[in-house]
């Protein structure tokens, strides 16, 4: 099963990707709006989410808060490396998978997750361009009226 890690920082979200990546050893990606990293997990169980992942990330003295979201319906292509984004989705009722296979669909689209908390589907998107990428956000808010809201958070290397 795989959660996503919201990590919002204390201080400068570089440093906390940084020591998330240095010492723990985790995939922490900088991202730009409400969090400062996003880290993905795969994960066996809660209880292996939280005793190998958030209780770990929430000891560092960098970090201010973690907020968890895990994914119950996972749609995943293979790994690219260009310009980056994830969009934070709040969903209509009953609409999610629709709303998951829609996006899904678009060439740009990385990984696309039904999950538990407060949105109802993360979207990993590339592009070949930050101009190409804010043209692909669009298009994926604009896919469906059943979409309510979005948040958007733009990827930065930090490494």
């Amino acid at each position: 099963m795989r959660a996503w890690i919201m990590v919002s920082a204390k201080k400068s979200s570089l440093d906390v990707g940084k020591l998330i990546r240095d010492d723990l050893n985790f995939d922490a990606i900088e991202v730009l709006g409400p969090f400062d990293v996003v880290v993905r997990a795969d994960v066996k169980s809660p209880q292996d989410l939280w005793e190998n992942y958030i209780s770990l990330i929430n000891s560092l003295p960098l970090v201010g808060s973690c907020t968890t979201f895990l994914s119950i319906f996972e749609r995943t292509k293979p790994v690219d490396q260009r310009p980056s984004a994830f969009i934070l989705i709040d969903a209509a009722q009953s609409e999610h998978i629709e709303i998951q296979d829609e996006i899904f669909r678009m060439k740009e689209v990385q990984k696309v997750d039904i999950v538990l908390g407060t949105y109802d589907i993360i979207a990993e998107v590339t592009a070949n361009s930050i101009s190409d990428l804010f043209q692909v956000v669009r298009k994926v808010m604009n896919i469906s009226k059943n979409i309510l809201r979005t948040v958007t958070m733009v990827a930065f290397s930090g490494k």
